[in-house]
């Protein structure tokens, strides 16, 4: 299983299933329904430090960045 996971999509398991729990903590940040602060936990992280990595190495940014941004699309993102 871990092969097909790795050769279909490039990635392993666990950075798979990872980038599926960064695009639902997303949609729970776009929404406003939930505090930052119980995102990891309702999107299946173990703890804030894992989701908070997860998050940066999916999306470039961390949660509050990506908060930021996207309350201000105005804003200029730098990379």
């Amino acid at each position: 299983l871990s092969n097909a996971v790795n050769n279909y999509f490039g990635c392993n398991f666990k950075r798979l299933i990872n980038s599926y729990r960064v695009v639902r903590a997303k949609e729970l940040l776009d929404s406003k329904d939930c505090p930052v602060s119980e995102l990891f936990s309702r999107c299946g992280f173990a703890s804030k430090s894992v989701f908070y990595v997860a998050f940066r190495k999916v999306v470039g940014m961390t949660p509050l960045q990506y908060i930021s941004q996207s309350r201000n699309p105005f804003m200029i993102q730098r990379n």
